[in-house]
C-alpha cells in the first residue's frame, strides 16, 4: 500500500503551492539455483590457442532478489501543467542485492530517476537516468510470471541519461527519445568527448504506441551514431547501425497473448533478430505463464576479413572462430504466481536457454577489454544450455 504524504513545497507571492509525495517499494526474497553455459573446444595453432571444452558451473542459495524504495513527488502548476519527480533506491539490505558482500553491510545505490513536465496542450517532456527497458519483458511476455532473458538470450541492459518528448493524439502516443550511452553517464558528459571513451554510441528512438481496449501495439525505430566500420578488435568495436522493434499484445480475458520482434544491424555486417512469444492465464488467485524466445545471428561469415583483429593473416583466423556466432539460440521459461493478497505473492519460475551470438560477442568483448581476446575465442559457438530456477516471496508497499 502506498503511503501518501502531503508536503509544503513552496510559498510564492501568488499564493501557496504544495507537492504530493508517495513512498512505495518492494521486497522480494527467496531461493535461486543456476547453471551457466560452458565454453567450447577450439584449436587455432596459428594463434597459439588450443582450449578444451569447459562445462558450465552451478550455484544456489537463499537471499534478497529485490529491495527497492521508490519516491514520487507530483506538483500541480495550474493551467494544465504539472511536474513529477521520481527517485528509486535499491540494495537496502545487508547483501546490497549483490550476494557478495562479506562485511554484512549492503550498499544502497540509486536506480531510475526521472523528472517530467506535462502540459495538457502539447504533451510531456521528460529527462532521466534510467536502466534501459527489458526488451521483451512487458507486452511480449504477456505479463507472465517468468524469468527475463535480457543478459541471457538477449542483449545486456545498460543505464543512460536521456531526454524525451511524448504527445498523445487520440489513442496513439508519439515519442522521440535521445539517449546517451552508459559511457557518458552523468552531468556534463555523453554529448561530446573522445569517441568510444566518454561518448560511445548514442541512440535516437522514434516510437508509436497504441493502446485501446484489449489491444496494445508498439513500433520503435532506433538509430545509433558513432559507428565503427573499421575494426572489432576492442571490446567496443562491434557497433550498431539501427534497430526496428514491433510488439503486439491482446487480452482475451481468459488469457493474455504477447509477441515481440527486434531486428538489429551491426556496422560491420552481422544482423541480430530477437523474438519472443508469451502467454499468461489468470485463474482466481493464480497466474500461469510461459514464454518462448529466439535469437538469430547472421552475417558474421560475410563480414570483411579486414575488420577482424590480428592483421597479417591472423585476422582470417579470428574470423574463422568468430563466425561460429552465426546461428540460433532459444529460451523457454515457465512460471506460476499465487497472490496471497493484493500486495503479497509467491512465485515459482524456471528457464533454460542457450547463449546467443550477441552474448558470445559480449563475453569476448569483456575478455578483449581485459587484454585476453585470444583466450576469449572459446566463447564462440553454441554449447550446453544454461538454466535458472527461483522460488520467491514478494511484497510491495
Amino acid at each position: 500500500m502506498k503511503k501518501t504524504l502531503i508536503a509544503l513545497a513552496a510559498l510564492a507571492v501568488s499564493g501557496v503551492s504544495f507537492a504530493e509525495v508517495t513512498i512505495s517499494g518492494s521486497l522480494i526474497m527467496g531461493y535461486k539455483a543456476t547453471k551457466s553455459t560452458g565454453t567450447n573446444a577450439i584449436s587455432i595453432p596459428g594463434l597459439g590457442l588450443n582450449a578444451a571444452a569447459v562445462a558450465g558451473g552451478e550455484a544456489s542459495g537463499f537471499g534478497v532478489d529485490t529491495s527497492e524504495i521508490d519516491i514520487t513527488a507530483t506538483e500541480n502548476l495550474g493551467g494544465g501543467q504539472s511536474i513529477e519527480a521520481k527517485l528509486a533506491l535499491a540494495g537496502a539490505d545487508r547483501s546490497g542485492e549483490s550476494g557478495g558482500v562479506t562485511t554484512g553491510n549492503g550498499a544502497v545505490t540509486g536506480r531510475d530517476a526521472t523528472l517530467s513536465y506535462t502540459n495538457n496542450a502539447f504533451g510531456r517532456i521528460q529527462m532521466g537516468t534510467t536502466m534501459e527497458s527489458a526488451i521483451h519483458s512487458d507486452i511480449p511476455s504477456a505479463g507472465a510470471p517468468v524469468i527475463d532473458m535480457d543478459g541471457k538470450l538477449f542483449e545486456i541492459r545498460t543505464s543512460s541519461d536521456f531526454i524525451s518528448y511524448a504527445a498523445p493524439i487520440g489513442p496513439v502516443i508519439f515519442q522521440y527519445k535521445l539517449s546517451e550511452s552508459s559511457k557518458g553517464l552523468g552531468l556534463g558528459a555523453g554529448s561530446s568527448g573522445t569517441s568510444g571513451v566518454t561518448v560511445g554510441q548514442r541512440t535516437s528512438d522514434f516510437a508509436v504506441v497504441y493502446g485501446k481496449g484489449p489491444l496494445q501495439l508498439v513500433g520503435v525505430y532506433r538509430s545509433y551514431d558513432n559507428r565503427n566500420a573499421v575494426s572489432v578488435a576492442t571490446a567496443e568495436g562491434l557497433t550498431k547501425n539501427e534497430a526496428i522493434a514491433i510488439q503486439a499484445g491482446y487480452d482475451f480475458g481468459v488469457a493474455k497473448l504477447g509477441f515481440g520482434i527486434v531486428n538489429t544491424t551491426a556496422t560491420v555486417g552481422p544482423k541480430v533478430s530477437d523474438m519472443m512469444l508469451g502467454v499468461s492465464i489468470p485463474v482466481s488467485a493464480w497466474t500461469f505463464g510461459m514464454t518462448f524466445g529466439r535469437s538469430t545471428v547472421s552475417g558474421v561469415a560475410d563480414a570483411a576479413v579486414s575488420v577482424f583483429p590480428g592483421g597479417a593473416g591472423a585476422d582470417a583466423l579470428f574470423k574463422s572462430a568468430m563466425q561460429r556466432a552465426d546461428g540460433t539460440a532459444d529460451s523457454v521459461s515457465v512460471g506460476v504466481k499465487y497472490d496471497l493478497s493484493k500486495r503479497t505473492s509467491l512465485s515459482l519460475k524456471h528457464a533454460t536457454w542457450t547463449r546467443s551470438g550477441y552474448e558470445q560477442f559480449e563475453a569476448w568483448g569483456a575478455r578483449a577489454k581485459a587484454g585476453a581476446s585470444v583466450a576469449g575465442l572459446n566463447e564462440f559457438g553454441y554449447s550446453d544450455r544454461a538454466s535458472e530456477t527461483s522460488l520467491l516471496l514478494a511484497h510491495t508497499f
